[in-house]
């Protein structure tokens, strides 16, 4: 299945949009932000599906999902020109360049559980996720959020402050 992120800024507390390879909305992400952390909400009509917390201290971000299928929290390390990612409660890791927004989610015995890259489409500049596991869809939808996030600007080292 093929979906595509793209960030939303029309009204103040939306994120991003999720939508079909139609182009038919499927997610919508709100959120709110304060000084210490921020909350994103992932929600089908007027359901929410997944909650995603974000917790920042220096160059350490910790992001914890809650979906129907399972709870985790991915650990971001942040230095000048690269990041570092661990994953608890769920077995995926990351490979790839999350950076340049080209990496792959892969399960606890490396088999591909999602790709990840940048796409440009008439709707503007997202994310293309082709999830080859359905079972992950929301955890794959949740960490693209987590990991786009970090990359907002040029320098990381700014990301963490």
């Amino acid at each position: 299945m093929k979906i595509y992120l793209k960030r939303d800024t029309s009204e103040e507390n939306s994120r991003y949009i999720v939508y079909t390879e139609s182009g038919d909305e499927k997610y919508k992400v709100v959120g709110k932000r304060k000084a210490s952390f921020e909350r994103a909400y992932v929600m089908l009509k007027d359901d929410c599906v997944a909650k995603i917390r974000d917790t920042h201290l220096g160059v350490i971000r910790t992001y914890y999902v809650t979906t129907k299928e399972n709870n985790f929290h991915i650990v971001m390390t942040l230095s000048r020109d690269k990041v570092s990612i661990a994953y608890h409660g769920v077995s995926l890791h990351i490979r790839g360049d999350v950076l340049n927004k080209s990496y792959d989610i892969l399960n606890i015995d490396n088999s591909v559980v999602a790709c990840v890259c940048r796409r440009f489409s008439d709707k503007g500049d997202a994310l293309e996720i082709n999830i080859n596991d359905n079972n992950f869809e929301m955890a794959c939808i949740a960490s693209a959020i987590c990991l786009d996030s970090v990359c907002t600007t040029d320098s990381l080292v700014l990301q963490a402050t």
